[in-house]
């Protein structure tokens, strides 16, 4: 096998497991007894055992093969965890995370890697336990198995006796060191498919399949072989290590219990399980797998051929206006409908639930928590909510940022908030929901909230804004003082002063998405920011636009209204052009100015694209509004892509190409 081609695959499920990992400790801090959870956290480990020793990063396998062991005696003797196992746990899923994001260097953290062992293994000795697993090797004798057999399974034996065939129940226990264990179970039953037929497996035949077993199956098997035969053939598998067979006695509603060596298989019947004869039992079905993996790069040609189909149908659909044929009307009104749905299920592909970036959040919170000595309780709320994936991989450093900013600067430590009559355990709250094409996510806390006083004061000391210029400043302006440039180079203090740090990055981060950034404060009860973010960036509706020859579009989402208005409406306010609106000042920016697109014509009555981002507006000054439409969005090649006010580009239905306008950068 050459690993290099399952690398990618196996990274991916490595970081599932990872993750669920990390889940689920800190479900069991909250919870100790759960042996659910270290159940779940046993086998995440084992599996990641397996896939890591199989694709030959020893050291992954190595530490991984440790947690196991610590997990495995905490589930056998039913103990619970403190904080000093749960630590080192943690600790190792860090070093795994950072060893995955190194593989191409596998001798780099030999070091960290045997010490964490040697801490694991000292840990697992220290535990009150005779089932610390240090050499490695399990006791097959400790599994106890048992069968329910079903009225159409024993008809199957019944049947099988009058052909001369004997019931046997087959043990077969797996080397300690199998890797793939449901390949080496797989390999068995198909061994033993032309020696008769398999009534029943335990565990089920998919815990086989997902490997949700430790060293040993069994199974009740039909057959006319010898049991010597059997065995002789079952061992020629690589890593099974013993094959034990006994008879099945055989009643006609009961069937006893059968020791098998020291490990007991217990065969039970409807009857003796307290079930009524003819009584309908609900049997374990294998469902249908939900969900598929898909190499990114080909979900994006698929986007890609889409949206050209896109650019096509609205070709199509112009051309169909304009014809007499009705039939051919027809077709175009079908080959929209179609083109339509085929659209909207393609990019609920792309779609994936924010779940996926809030996971990380609880370990983030737990670990900063205790670092700064405070007492945090994280809420999630809408992690079903659904991003486009290209969102969802950028938002993660942005809302890390809000959160560290609320652990390092709004909430208070314990013995503070007592004093002002608060709990001591703060709350740090994450939601996402659903605002019509936007999905909107609120990061808020309990904490001092922000002073804008305090805020005014750092910008003048800064030099981002003079002492009468801060004094005019309302309230609302001084708060998003926070996320202008510069205002992050103040040095990190612990008072309220330090807040903001870094906002003017978020914020940029933000508004490349075309989405927004608002804060919101009260002083003494807390902070909010509210990221505002369009659910995709593939395909957006955009208002088509001309200035002088040229066809633009902008992003809907960033349109409030539109106007037109006469020369006489225009004043200048130092050197800005602006006009009135509603008692409001609106600055006006002449478009083909900006783009060096040549002149409008300054005489005639003016379309005016009224644009907002994060609480700011102004006047796009166009010669034409054409409209609005659905538009593909393309990237622009590197040599141009960092041009001022261009965010991309798409192709429109006549075949010509558009520039999509970049509304923030243009403001």
């Amino acid at each position: 096998m050459d690993p290099n081609e399952y690398r990618d695959l196996f990274l991916a499920e490595a970081r599932e497991y990872l993750q669920g990992l990390n889940t689920a400790l800190l479900d069991l801090e909250h919870d100790p007894s759960s042996q659910e959870t270290l159940q779940e956290m046993f086998r995440s480990a084992h599996s990641l055992k397996g896939m890591s020793a199989t694709m030959g990063y020893q050291s992954l396998a190595n530490l991984t093969h440790q947690m196991e062991n610590v997990l495995d005696v905490l589930r056998q003797d039913g103990m619970q965890i403190h904080a000093h196992i749960a630590n080192l746990l943690f600790e190792s899923l860090d070093l795994l995370d950072t060893m995955l994001e190194r593989l191409d260097e596998p001798d780099a953290f030999s070091v960290q890697v045997e010490q964490l062992v040697s801490r694991l293994r000292v840990a697992c000795e220290e535990m009150p336990s005779e089932n610390c697993d240090i050499s490695n090797e399990k006791e097959s004798s400790a599994v106890d198995h048992s069968f329910e057999l079903d009225e159409f399974e024993k008809e199957m034996i019944r049947e099988a006796t009058t052909r001369g065939e004997r019931v046997r129940v087959i043990k077969v226990v797996l080397d300690s060191a199998c890797l793939l264990k449901s390949v080496r179970a797989y390999m068995v039953l198909k061994a033993l498919e032309k020696h008769g037929h398999l009534v029943r497996t335990i565990p089920t035949v998919q815990e086989l399949e997902e490997e949700h077993f430790d060293d040993s199956f069994s199974l009740v098997f039909l057959t006319g072989t010898s049991d010597e035969a059997l065995k002789a053939e079952l061992k020629e598998i690589t890593e099974v290590a013993d094959v034990l067979i006994t008879d099945l006695p055989q009643k006609q509603t009961t069937v006893a219990a059968v020791p098998v060596a020291a490990n007991v298989v217990s065969v039970v019947t409807q009857e003796e399980s307290g079930e009524k004869p003819g009584a309908e039992r609900k049997t374990p079905k294998r469902t249908a797998e939900k969900t598929i993996r898909v190499e990114t790069d080909k979900l994006d040609k698929l986007i890609n051929l889409v949206g050209e189909l896109v650019v096509n149908r609205t070709r199509v659909v112009e051309l169909g206006k304009n014809s007499a044929v009705s039939d051919l009307g027809n077709a175009v009104e079908h080959l929209d409908r179609i083109t339509t749905d085929l659209q909207s299920a393609v990019m609920k592909l792309r779609m994936v639930p924010i779940k996926q970036v809030f996971d990380r959040f609880p370990r983030m919170v737990r670990d900063l928590s205790q670092e700064k000595g405070k007492k945090v309780n994280l809420e999630l709320h809408g992690e079903d909510t659904e991003l486009d994936r290209s969102i969802v991989n950028q938002i993660g450093d942005p809302l890390v940022h809000l959160i560290r900013n609320s652990l390092d600067h709004g909430v208070e430590p314990p013995s503070e908030r007592v004093a002002v009559g608060k709990p001591e355990t703060a709350t740090v709250s994450l939601d996402a929901r659903h605002e019509g094409s936007y999905v909107l996510i609120k990061v808020s806390d309990d904490g001092r909230g922000i002073n804008p006083d305090i805020l005014r004061k750092k910008a003048v000391d800064k030099g981002l804004v003079s002492a009468a210029e801060a004094q005019r400043l309302s309230d609302d302006e001084a708060l998003r003082l926070v996320f202008r440039n510069g205002f992050s180079t103040a040095e990190q203090v612990t008072d309220i002063s330090g807040r903001g740090v870094g906002m003017d990055a978020v914020k940029t981060v933000i508004e490349s998405m075309n989405g927004s950034v608002e804060l919101k404060t009260s002083l003494g009860v807390g902070t909010s920011f509210y990221v505002k973010l369009p659910l995709t960036l593939a395909i957006i509706k955009a208002l088509l636009v001309q200035v002088s020859q040229e066809i633009y579009a902008i992003p809907i989402e960033a349109i409030r209204e539109n106007l037109y208005v006469t020369p006489n409406e225009i004043k200048t306010i130092q050197g800005e052009k602006v006009i009135n609106l509603r008692n409001e000042v609106l600055p006006l920016i002449y478009l083909d100015e900006v783009l060096g697109t040549g002149s409008l014509d300054r005489d005639e009555t003016l379309s005016v694209v009224v644009v907002e981002v994060a609480d700011r507006k102004l006047g796009f000054v166009v010669d034409v509004l054409l409209g609005q439409q659905e538009i593909v969005i393309k990237s622009l090649s590197k040599v141009v892509e960092d041009i001022r006010g261009v965010a991309g580009a798409t192709v429109l239905g006549s075949g010509r190409v558009a520039l999509i306008l970049d509304v923030a950068g243009l403001m």
